[in-house]
């Protein structure tokens, strides 16, 4: 939601419930745990996996590999009508079926937030992605990713390797 260009989040308990909202600048004042999150994998029929490098002007993981997709679900949306929001704001994407295959909680699992995980299997070249908060985009195997992971831990946002390694060990991916 936002009012007068400031968007709001909401702010969940320990169920994912709704209990308030917060405006996108206050979010370093509540705990990660109380806000929701959406990722989205896109592979396509060569088994490649979209992973894009976040631009350095970005304030939170700058010069970071990426979800193929990722963001806030904002205050007044499902997750589902985050994901496709996100979509088209950082890869252009449109009129596609995303598929949920996952879901955590801080609660119960080594994620920081609450989040929903969706896989898009897309074969279009994309062109029309988010130049400003997106570097570059890389199509990697599974295997190219793992070995990036081992070896360079620190250029991956943090939920990335709770996330990865579930969708590996689920085949997934």
């Amino acid at each position: 939601m936002k009012k007068d260009n400031i968007e709001f989040f909401d702010i969940v308990n320990e169920k994912d419930e709704v209990i308030g909202k917060i405006p996108e600048n206050m979010q370093n004042t509540i705990k990660p745990s109380q806000l929701r999150f959406i990722n989205i994998i896109i592979t396509n029929d060569d088994k490649k996996i979209v992973v894009p490098k976040r631009s350095s002007n970005r304030r939170i993981f700058p010069n970071c590999y990426d979800f193929s997709v990722g963001g806030h679900v904002n205050s007044g949306e499902d997750y589902e009508e985050a994901a496709y929001r996100e979509l088209k704001e950082e890869l252009g994407i449109t009129n596609t079926k995303l598929q949920e295959i996952a879901y955590f909680s801080p609660y119960d699992s080594n994620s920081n937030t609450f989040q929903k995980v969706y896989l898009l299997k897309y074969n279009n070249e994309i062109t029309n992605y988010d130049q400003d908060g997106i570097k570059k985009l890389y199509y990697m195997t599974k295997e190219e990713i793992k070995i990036l992971m081992n070896e360079k831990p620190n250029l991956f946002k943090t939920d990335y390797f709770v996330v990865m390694e579930y969708l590996f060990n689920k085949k997934y991916l």
